[in-house]
């Protein structure tokens, strides 16, 4: 169980399947569980799950062609090679964290990265990434990988910005992905990793970038699975810090949706 103090409270988040170590906190965040926990509060949590059990000519029959075909074109002709490295520093995001808080997904949805949650998966040596470069040694994409015993989980993507990235160049980032994360699967194969997550999956159907997401996480096949996240308050501490929480998201929320109608209010009355 990963330890986090924030100014009130001390949380706890435990991974997959795992149980808590005892360790005295506050609460306890359950993710990626496949069934509730007792006692918790929970919320279902859709993910896309590769079984890697069969050999690599099952993972890749049960690819989208297209993107085999990425693969292929990014071994053969663009001749991509892709390295892994465990994370044993905190300096060692720096680059990374540079890339992805200028990105317009950061700013925009996800925020900048959280490196005091990254930093107890450092320490624990349960964090990797995973970069794709071209034969000049010029990176493509990274890769970040939080590694369970028998489940790997990618916790986020990031190519270094291009504000004037042509066609060509968007082809080549995209087959960069493409490798990075079939070289992946192969790798996890290797080391008898039984699955692979890519770390949600949008069950809407509005939002056009998740998906996009989507698409690209379909197009390496596995199956969409309901897991769940769950709160376990232990202490009085924490159900008193979780509820006042929710009581301010709760008005932040109806706020926002008060500021909302009025700004259609006022619209209809230009029309």
């Amino acid at each position: 169980m990963f330890v986090y103090e924030s100014r009130f409270l001390k949380r706890g988040e435990v991974w997959f399947e795992n149980e808590s170590n005892r360790a005295r906190v506050d609460w306890i965040l359950y993710r990626n569980r496949s069934r509730p926990v007792n006692g918790a509060r929970w919320r279902y949590f859709y993910n896309r799950l590769i079984d890697l059990s069969g050999s690599a000519d099952d993972l890749l029959a049960d690819m989208d062609p297209k993107t085999v075909a990425k693969i292929r074109m990014a071994e053969t002709e663009d001749k991509m090679r892709c390295d892994w490295q465990m994370l044993t520093q905190g300096d060692q995001l720096e680059e990374i964290a540079m890339m992805w808080n200028q990105s317009i997904e950061a700013q925009r949805r996800w925020g900048m990265l959280n490196r005091s949650w990254l930093g107890e998966m450092i320490s624990a040596r349960v964090l990797e990434v995973a970069a794709v470069r071209e034969m000049s040694g010029e990176l493509l994409v990274y890769a970040v990988f939080f590694r369970d015993k028998q489940r790997v989980q990618q916790l986020m993507s990031v190519s270094p910005p291009r504000a004037a990235l042509s066609a060509a160049g968007r082809a080549k980032t995209n087959r960069a992905s493409s490798f990075l994360v079939w070289r992946t699967l192969l790798r996890l194969k290797e080391q008898q990793v039984e699955y692979f997550d890519f770390g949600g999956w949008y069950p809407g159907g509005d939002d056009i970038q998740l998906l996009g997401a989507n698409a690209f996480k379909k197009s390496f096949g596995g199956e969409v699975v309901q897991e769940f996240e769950c709160q376990q308050i232990i202490t009085l501490k924490g159900w008193l810090g979780l509820n006042a929480a929710r009581l301010i998201a709760r008005a932040k929320d109806a706020g926002s949706d008060k500021l909302r109608k009025k700004e259609e209010n006022r619209d209809e009355a230009h029309i």
